[in-house]
Order: C-alpha cells, then sequence, then structure tokens
C-alpha cells in the first residue's frame, strides 16, 4: 500500500502523522511525506531593481532551506513507526503539486490536514485540503482532530461505487481497529419544496418517498451486514433530509472520530463546490472526514 501524506509544519499535519499511525493496515506500507513550496506567484515581480530581486532571491532560498528542514524533521520522526519513508519537496501550487505526487506515486491514499498554517479561517473555498479533493484520483483523509482510539465510524451511503469503495477501505483495516459503524442512507427530498402542487400530486410523492425508504433501508442493511462480516459493530440508519448537512448531524451526535463518504472523482470545481455531499461533510463535520474518490 502506498500512502502520501502532505505536511506543512501546522498541528494539523501533525494530527496527520499520528493519525496514520493508529490505521496502519499492514507492514508492506511506503510512505511519502511531501511538502509544496510555490514559487511561482513571485514571477511577477521581475520589475523590481536588481538589490530588490537580490533579496527576494535570498528570502526564496531561506523558505526552501526551511521546508526541506521541516521535511527531514517529519522523515526521521516518521522513521520511528514506518519502516519506509521518503520525502519530497514539491514545486509549484500546493493543491496542485500534492494531487499530481499522489497521482504519479499511484498512491493508495493522500492524508493531508484540514486547515494549513496560512489558513485562518476553517474550509475557506479556496483553501488547499478542498482543491486537493477536486483533483486527487484516490481517497483523501482529512485530518480536522488530533488522533485518538477509533471508536465510533458514521459512514455515508448511497449504493455507488464510490461508497462500496469506502466499505472495502474500512475492510482492510488492522484486525485491532474494529470500530463501531453507524450505516447511513439518506433520502434526498423530493423537487417539490417551495412549489405549489395538486394535493394528488404530494400523494404521489409521499408513496415514491415509501418506496425510496424500503429500498435504502435494503442497502443500509446490505451495508452494514458486509462490515458485520469483517468483524464490525455495525448498525444502519435511514434518514430524509439533504445528505451532507444529515449526515454531518448524524457525526457530531454519534460523536464519531472519523465521517467517510464515496465521492464522483473528476468533477470540476464548480461542479465541487457548489452543493456537493463530499464538500458540505468536509466543510461541516465536527471529526476527520475520508472521502473515497471513485
Amino acid at each position: 500500500m502506498k500512502i502520501v501524506c502532505a505536511i506543512d509544519g501546522s498541528r494539523y499535519s501533525q494530527w496527520a502523522l499520528d493519525w496514520l499511525r493508529r490505521i496502519r493496515v499492514s507492514n508492506d506500507v511506503s510512505l511519502l511525506l511531501v511538502h509544496a513550496v510555490d514559487m511561482t506567484q513571485f514571477r511577477t515581480f521581475s520589475t523590481l531593481d536588481q538589490k530588490a530581486r537580490s533579496t527576494l532571491v535570498k528570502v526564496l532560498d531561506f523558505s526552501l532551506e526551511a521546508a526541506a528542514r521541516l521535511l527531514e524533521s517529519a522523515e526521521l520522526k516518521a522513521a520511528q513507526a514506518w519502516g519506509h519513508v521518503r520525502a519530497k519537496l514539491l514545486r509549484g501550487h500546493p493543491a496542485t503539486a500534492i494531487a499530481h505526487s499522489a497521482k504519479r506515486e499511484r498512491a493508495d491514499l493522500l492524508v493531508m490536514g484540514s486547515r494549513g498554517v496560512t489558513e485562518f479561517q476553517p474550509m475557506l473555498l479556496g483553501s488547499v485540503s478542498r482543491k486537493v479533493l477536486i483533483q486527487a484520483s484516490c481517497p483523501v483523509l482529512l485530518i480536522k482532530k488530533p488522533a485518538r482510539t477509533l471508536k465510533r465510524i458514521v459512514l455515508g451511503t448511497d449504493g455507488s461505487v464510490e461508497s462500496w469503495g469506502a466499505v472495502a477501505w474500512l475492510e482492510q483495516l488492522p484486525q485491532t481497529v474494529r470500530p463501531t459503524v453507524t450505516v447511513a442512507s439518506v433520502i434526498p427530498p423530493l423537487p417539490l419544496e417551495g412549489v405549489r402542487v395538486p394535493a394528488g400530486a404530494l400523494a404521489v410523492g409521499d408513496q415514491v418517498e415509501g418506496m425510496l425508504r424500503r429500498e435504502v433501508k435494503k442497502l443500509a442493511s446490505r451495508v452494514a451486514g458486509t462490515l458485520r462480516k469483517a468483524g464490525f459493530s455495525a448498525n444502519e440508519m435511514v434518514m430524509a433530509g439533504h445528505p451532507g448537512a444529515e449526515l454531518v448531524e448524524l457525526a457530531r451526535h454519534e460523536q464519531a472520530d472519523l465521517l467517510v463518504v464515496g465521492s464522483r472523482s473528476g468533477r470540476n470545481a464548480q461542479e465541487y463546490f457548489m452543493g456537493s455531499v463530499a464538500d458540505t461533510v468536509v466543510k461541516h463535520a465536527p471529526c476527520s472526514v475520508l472521502v473515497h474518490r471513485g
């Protein structure tokens, strides 16, 4: 298994390394630590005089040296718990560089903190972690809380390939890590809100919702059964509402340590930011989040 972990010196990236030790799936795991430095934004300062350019170059050199020391320190610390650890300094915009690095490595998992040292407000629209989610081609584990014993997981399932991939990911966890999993399937609201429809249409809508409830209950039961066979304690829950908001509220109620959802890869930025379940979960979940990409 290949894991790429992005670090930036923030407490969130330190939490990411701590999380990895808790969910290590096997001894046959390679870990690549990456840190991205973006120099491209300084190309527009080519009109500076020679003295100013020289000063800027020195500052940028210091930045690269500090980044190298950060990686070296993290590599030494990670090597205490991991057999095979590498570190790599990336150039370019952090989100693009990190996502491309994971793709080149054919990573099975990309791990990073949900916030970095320069992101002062939680989960800004353009944050690095959210941009990575758009571009990544593998599962992404976003760390929002310090590592602790993994006791409770909320798993959102909708029957998609990506959500079944999330189930398979959980099955790969070490046999010593078998937390309680609440399998949640959410019936989205029918597009009747805010519009005037005949009473007959509302009655049909109730019938449709009843049929959907039976179907999603069967799905949740099937997923829970699969997890029980793998040694998990699993229960199922069917809810109605906007899926992202319902999953966040359930994770809060369950005091979950991890919220797991599937998300289709290949989304463009507009599609992703405008209301996807994964984006809602990443922004508002009270715990760390695994987004399984297809």
